[in-house]
Parts: structure tokens; sequence; C-alpha cells
């Protein structure tokens, strides 16, 4: 048992031994280096651009937020304004009185001038009043003598008629006895001692006193002719003067009616300019819009030029803004901006780029129309962000190394590993570069120059959501 206990004393001795030795060997620093076997070198994490993708350009601009449609009131004439009919931030419409003026000489000249402008008026309009009911008797007057004049002309042309009607049927009825008596008083005669008989001689008296009545009726209707003639004659001139009197009446009155419808022209003239001198002392709004500005007070002296109000249509607004002659080539009219204050964002639209450079600052002027105007205020500033859409390669500038003025990017491969390309570069447009040579749409670029990346480097990425 003794002996047993012995070895068995010995064999833990042992064990204890070999324990210390293996610890005392791990934990020995000059004890020899195992070798270890090597693993790959870790991919190196980094963030990526992918060339042509949707947006990739931008460029941003500030510019000054103002009112589509404003006008600038100024008063058509001088006075003291004795009264401001509106409020800071009133909405007014098109033609509402906003501030009135009176007071002063020019506003009593104004005064004086419309009430002498509107007497001048009615008296010349009761002067032609009068010309007319003048004309009137005085036509009236000369037409009826020119329609007795007239009738009796025609009453001697008729009597005439009359006259030549009467004497040709007497001188018929006489030619046919005549010729009756001439006929028997030739049968008489070839019977002998006709001439003898009692007959004859009656007949032969009969025709000799119906000659003799021929030869009266002759010298009569001369006589009436003469007489006929000169009724006609006097009545023709009497119609004559009748007409020329009615003329004379006509163009005399004519021409009083012109001078007196030119004075009743001049009046009016001068009435309407006098009311619009009057009616100037109201300083209206020229458009329906909002009070942005009141720049003057009361009893302040105004006039022609001088700026007493704002109106500003703040329904609708629009920002203006310039760009760089190279950036005119990436935007139309019609595209959308996005525009920022330090509290609201809204879209606009382009309605207007210049087609020339400013002689100011040579650069090119462009309007964008907002699409919502809550909360803005004109003359307010906000930055315009431009995202053009392009056939064009653009990446960010950051992607891009210098190196002997000559321009390279690192390309990330299919299989994630680096490669340093060289590149041709175009405009510099804001943060962005053109590329011209040397990138395809779809190729994956790092998103920075940093100099730890080399080629051949193994890199990580995450794949950005579409």
């Amino acid at each position: 048992m003794k002996i047993f206990e012995k070895n068995k004393f010995t064999v833990m001795s042992a064990v204890t031994v070999i324990s210390m030795i293996v610890i005392s060997g791990c934990s020995n620093p000059f004890a020899k280096e195992e070798t270890v076997q090597q693993t790959e070198t870790p991919a190196k994490e980094i963030e990526i651009f992918t060339v042509g993708q949707k947006n990739d350009i931008n460029f941003s601009k500030n510019g000054e937020i103002k009112s589509a449609t404003q006008a600038i009131v100024m008063p058509e004439t001088s006075g003291k304004v004795t009264k401001i009919s509106v409020k800071l931030g009133e909405k007014v419409r098109k033609g509402q009185t906003l501030i009135t003026l009176g007071n002063s000489l020019s506003s009593e000249v104004t005064r004086l001038n419309y009430e002498t402008a509107l007497e001048s008026l009615d008296k010349i309009n009761d002067s032609l009043i009068k010309l007319d009911q003048s004309a009137q008797t005085s036509i009236r007057s000369t037409l009826l003598n020119y329609y007795t004049a007239k009738e009796s002309f025609e009453t001697a042309l008729k009597t005439r008629e009359n006259s030549d009607d009467l004497y040709e049927e007497q001188e018929d009825y006489l030619d046919d006895t005549i010729d009756d008596l001439k006929d028997a008083l030739d049968a008489m005669e070839e019977i002998p001692e006709g001439k003898s008989s009692a007959a004859y001689q009656e007949t032969l008296a009969k025709y000799k006193q119906l000659k003799s009545q021929q030869d009266q009726a002759e010298i009569s209707r001369d006589i009436q002719t003469d007489q006929t003639d000169l009724s006609i004659d006097v009545a023709r001139r009497q119609l004559e003067g009748a007409i020329l009197a009615v003329e004379s009446v006509q163009n005399q009155y004519s021409l009083q009616f012109i001078q007196t419808e030119s004075g009743l022209l001049q009046a009016k003239n001068g009435a309407e300019l006098a009311k619009l001198q009057k009616e100037a002392l109201n300083v209206k709004s020229p458009i329906s819009g909002t009070i942005t500005s009141i720049d003057t007070t009361l009893n302040n002296l105004t006039g022609p030029g001088q700026v007493v109000a704002i109106v500003q249509d703040l329904d609708s607004m629009e920002i203006t803004t310039s760009i760089n002659e190279d950036e005119l080539a990436l935007i139309k009219t019609g595209d959308s901006v996005m525009v920022s204050t330090n509290e609201i964002t809204t879209t606009g639209s382009i309605t207007e780029i210049s087609p020339a450079l400013s002689a100011y600052n040579k650069k090119i002027t462009v309007k964008i129309k907002l699409s919502s105007t809550t909360g803005l205020i004109s003359g307010q500033f906000a930055e315009i962000k431009f995202t053009p859409q392009t056939q064009k390669i653009f990446i960010p500038l950051k992607t891009v190394s210098i190196e002997n003025d000559e321009y390279f990017v690192k390309v990330i491969s299919t299989d994630r590993t680096v490669e340093k390309r060289q590149i041709k570069r175009g405009k510099i447009i804001g943060s962005f570069i053109e590329i011209t040579e040397g990138l395809s749409e779809g190729e994956i670029i790092a998103a920075s120059t940093s100099t730890f990346l080399k080629d051949g480097d193994k890199v990580a990425y995450k794949v950005p959501r579409q």
C-alpha cells in the first residue's frame, strides 16, 4: 500500500511538473514563434456614383421672389394728400381709389378748369339749340317761298298749255268752217248768175266774217302767248330766287353749325380733359392686387413721377435669376425647378429665358413662375435648384483627380476592383463636370478621390435603390 501511494505521488508530481512546463512554455517571451497561415485582405468600404443615372447633374442659383404683376402707383397731377383710403396688406380692385389729393393751388385750378369747361359746354349746347331753332324757322320761310314760286311757275305753264289747246281747237273749227264756206262759194260761182244770188252773198258775208275772226284769234293768241311767256318767265325767276334763297340759308346755317359744333367738340374735349384732371385727384389702383407699400403720408405734397404706393398680385409670383452662358444649353422654357427659402420649398416652371447676355453681368436672365405662393413674400430671396435632363455625361467634381494636367477617375469593375482611368472633360456646371471621353453610362466610379484606393484594390459598397 505504501508502495502504491508512493507511486501515486510520483505520478501526480510528474503531471504537476509537466503542467508547469507547459504553462511556463506558453508564457515564455523568448519561446519560438509558430508560423500562422495568412488570410485574404478585407475589402475597403466606399461610396459610389453610377454614371448616367437620373438627375445626376444639378446646379443652384439665387433669385428674388417678386409678383409677376405689379403696379407702381404715381399721381398724374400735383396736390396734397388729403386722404389715404387703404392700409398696407389690404387687397384692392382695379380702379379703386387709394389716395385723394386736394388743398393745393394745382388742385384748385383743376377744379375751376373743370367747372369752367362744364359752363362753356352748357352755353355752347344752348347756342346750338337756338341756332337749330333759327335755322329751322329761316329754312321753313324760304321753303314756303320756294313752294309758292314753284306753284306759280307750274300754274303759268299750265295756263299756257290750256291757252294753246283752246286756240288750236278754235283754229281747227274756224279752218274747217272757212274751208266749207270756200267750197260752197266755189260751187255757187260755177252756176250761172250764182254770184248774184242772195245765198251766195250771204255765204260770202259769213266767209269774210269767219276769216276776220280767224285773223283776230291769231292776233289774240300772239298777245296771250307773250303775256303767258312773261308770266312763266317771272314765275321761273321767282322759283330760281327761292331756290337760291333756300341754298343760301342752308349754306349759312351749315357754316354756323360747323363752327358751333367745332366749338362744341372743343368744349367737350376741354370738359373731358378737365374731368380727367379732376378725377386724377383720386389716385386709383391700375390693377387688382394687394397693397405692399404706401410711400406717402397725410398732408404730404406729391405729384407726377413720385411713388405713393405699390400694388402687387400676390397670387401670381415669379422669381428671377441669372445663369452662365455654358448653362444655357441645359435648360429650356417649361422645365421644372425647385425653389427653397429658409422655411418653404416649392416648385416652379421656367417661363422666360433671355435671348442675349445681360450687358450688366454678362449672364442670361431666367424667369420662373411659382406653382404655389403660400407663405412667400415679395422681395424674399430663395435658392433655385435646376435639375437638367441631358444626354451628356456629367459626374461630380469630387470624383475627379488631376495629375499633371490630366484627369482621372477610379472605376469599379464588375468584380469590385479599382481601376484608375484617364478621362477627357468638357464644361464644369456647378459641382458637376462633363465627361467627353473615357466613361460610359452605367459604369460605377468611386464617389471621392481618396488616395487610399489603388489599382486592383477590392472594395465593398451598397447598391443604391432605384
